[in-house]
């Protein structure tokens, strides 16, 4: 599909597809992932070790704002148990977001 078949919102200042305010809003009940049997709080944007830019404006790749969960499969969401980038780290993610 080109973009001329999808629709597009304003969401957090930001172009994205018109489902994408819904992911977010499930995203953000999602509190938790369990890794290596263990649940761990869900790291929020602005909150990682690195800086991503929460206080320059919405994440790159999910448009959440500063103290908002990523949404699921965002590549800028890092994982509570090794820091590493959650959906590509080597921990057992035995329940990811989404």
């Amino acid at each position: 599909m080109d973009d001329a078949d999808k629709t597009f919102v304003e969401f957090n200042g930001t172009k994205v597809i018109s489902w994408w305010p819904e992911h977010m809003a499930r995203s953000q009940r999602q509190l938790t992932c369990k890794i290596g049997g263990v649940d761990h709080l869900r790291i929020r944007f602005g909150s990682e070790s690195d800086d991503w830019g929460a206080d320059r404006g919405p994440c790159h790749d999910c448009a959440a704002l500063k103290g908002q969960l990523h949404g699921f499969g965002c590549d800028v969401e890092r994982c509570p148990a090794c820091d590493g980038q959650l959906i590509n780290c080597d921990c057992d993610v035995e329940d990811p977001p989404g």
